[in-house]
C-alpha cells in the first residue's frame, strides 16, 4: 500500500475508532443507567430501547442518499461536532440531580439520529480509501473498532470510580477529537455517475430528484437485488433476537443471576468485543475470501452453542467463555456480510445500499429489545435467549437452500487470484 493510501487509512482507522469508543460509552451507559441506577422493569428497558432506536431509522435512509451526493468527509465532521452536545446535556442533567427515564432517551435518541445520518458516508468513504484492499480494509477497520469499543465500555464500567459527569465529559471529548482527524482525510465526494433518474418523473424532477424519489430509487434496488435483499433480511432477523438479546436480556441476566454490577456487565462486555477483535484481525491473514457467504453460514450455526450454554446458567468462567465466543462470532457473521453487500453494490447505489443493510441491523436491535423485555418480564431472563437459537438455525436454512448466499464468489478475491 503507498504511503499516501496508509496515512489515509491511519486517519479514518483513528476518527473510526474515536467515534466507536464514545458510542460503546452511550450504548453501555444508557442500558445500566436504565436497569442499574432509574432499577427500570424489563419491559420499560425494552420500550426505551425502542423509543431511542426507531426514530434514527428514516436518518439512515437520508443518510444513505446524502453518502451518495456530497463529500462523506464533510458530513462526518459535522456529525462529530454535534455528537458532543447530547453527553454533554446528559452529563448537566446528572450535575443538577435530574436524571430520569425521558432525558436519558431524548439524549441517547439525538445521537442516535446523529449516527443514523453518519454511518453509511463513513462505510461508503472506505471503499474510496482501500480501493482494491476492501476485505483486507473492512476487517481491519472492524478490528480496530473493536478495541476502541473495548476501551469505551470498560471506561463507562467505571462510573462509580470515576463518576458519571466524568465519563460523559471523556465521551464528549472523544466525538470532538474525532472530527480532527477526518480532516486529514482527502475529500470524498460521490463517484462520478449521475444518480439515475426516476423513470416515472417529469423533466425537471429528472434532472433534480427529490429526497423521496432517490430513497425510492435504493430500496427498489435493494429489493430487485435478490441477494442484497436476503442477507438485508436475515441480518434484520438476526439482530432481532441475538443482538436484542444482548441488549436487554443480558443486562438483566448480569444483574439478577450473577448478582452483577456495572462493572461486571462492563467487562463481559469488553470480554465480548475482544472476541470480536480476535475474528477480524484473524481474518486478516486470510482476506481476501473467495466464499464469505458460506463462513456467514456456518456461523450461525455455531451460535446456537453460545446461545444454549448461557441459557443453561453456567458458571461464571464458562460465562466469560461464552460472552468471547458470542463476539468471535458476530465479528464473524457481521464482517462476512458487510464485506458482501459492499462488494456487489454499484457505486451510485453503495451508500443507500449500505443504508438499507444498516438500518435492517439497527431497526432490528429496539424492535427486538421491546419484544424481548416482555419475554423476560413473562418468562424470565435466560428463556429470553430461546428465539435466538431458533432463528440462527432458520438462518442457515434459508441462506443455504434458498439464497444465492452459500454460492456466492468474492470479485476482490477473483482479480486477487487473477494477478
Amino acid at each position: 500500500m503507498p504511503d499516501n493510501d496508509r496515512l489515509q487509512m491511519t486517519w479514518y482507522n483513528t476518527s473510526n475508532a474515536l467515534w466507536m469508543a464514545g458510542f460503546s460509552i452511550q450504548q453501555l451507559l444508557v442500558t445500566w443507567i436504565l436497569v442499574g441506577i432509574l432499577k427500570q422493569s424489563p419491559e420499560t428497558v425494552g420500550l426505551a430501547q425502542l423509543l431511542i432506536g426507531v426514530p434514527a431509522l428514516i436518518f439512515m435512509l437520508w443518510g444513505g442518499v446524502i453518502g451518495d451526493r456530497m463529500d462523506g468527509r464533510k458530513l462526518l465532521i459535522q456529525s462529530h461536532l454535534l455528537s458532543t452536545i447530547p453527553p454533554l446535556l446528559l452529563a448537566l442533567a446528572v450535575y443538577l440531580d435530574q436524571l430520569g427515564v425521558w432525558i436519558l432517551i431524548f439524549t441517547a435518541l439525538v445521537a442516535n439520529l446523529l449516527n443514523s445520518a453518519s454511518n453509511p458516508a463513513r462505510n461508503t468513504i472506505l471503499n474510496l480509501v482501500a480501493g482494491a484492499r476492501l476485505q483486507w480494509a473492512i476487517s481491519l477497520s472492524t478490528g480496530i473498532g473493536a478495541i476502541a469499543t473495548m476501551m469505551g465500555t470498560r471506561v463507562a464500567g467505571s462510573i462509580d470510580h470515576l463518576g458519571l459527569v466524568e465519563v460523559l465529559l471523556l465521551q464528549s471529548a472523544c466525538f470532538g477529537l474525532g472530527a480532527l482527524f477526518l480532516i486529514g482525510l482527502h475529500a470524498s465526494a460521490p463517484e462520478a455517475q449521475p444518480l439515475p433518474p426516476s423513470p416515472d418523473a417529469n423533466s425537471r424532477t429528472a434532472a433534480q430528484p427529490s429526497m423521496a424519489s432517490i430513497i425510492r430509487e435504493g430500496l427498489v434496488y435493494t429489493w430487485r437485488f435478490k441477494l442484497a435483499r436476503d442477507l438485508v433480511g436475515l441480518n434484520f432477523f438476526s439482530s432481532f433476537f441475538n443482538a436484542g438479546a444482548w441488549m436487554v436480556a443480558i443486562p438483566f441476566i448480569i444483574s439478577r443471576i450473577y448478582a452483577g454490577d456495572a462493572l461486571l456487565l462492563a467487562n463481559i462486555t469488553v470480554v465480548f468485543y475482544f472476541g470480536s477483535l480476535l475474528a477480524n484481525f484473524g481474518l486478516l491473514k486470510f482476506m481476501p475470501l473467495a466464499r464469505p457467504g458460506r463462513v456467514y453460514l456456518i456461523m450461525q450455526l455455531s451460535r446456537v452453542l453460545v446461545l444454549y450454554l448461557i441459557w443453561y446458567e453456567p458458571s461464571m468462567t464458562w460465562l466469560w467463555a461464552a460472552a468471547a465466543f458470542w463476539g468471535f462470532n458476530m465479528g464473524v457473521t457481521t464482517t462476512m456480510s458487510r464485506v458482501m453487500i459492499q462488494e456487489m453494490a454499484e457505486p451510485a447505489f453503495r451508500a443507500r445500499l449500505m443504508s438499507v443493510f444498516t438500518l435492517g441491523l439497527m431497526s432490528a436491535t429496539p424492535m427486538g429489545s421491546l419484544v424481548l423485555g416482555v419475554v423476560i418480564g413473562q418468562f424470565g431472563e435466560l428463556n429470553a435467549l430461546i428465539p435466538g437459537m431458533v432463528a440462527s438455525i432458520m438462518i442457515f436454512y434459508y441462506g443455504y437452500i434458498r439464497s444465492d448466499i452459500w454460492q456466492y464468489r468474492s470479485p476482490v478475491a477473483a482479480a486477487v487470484a487473477a494477478g
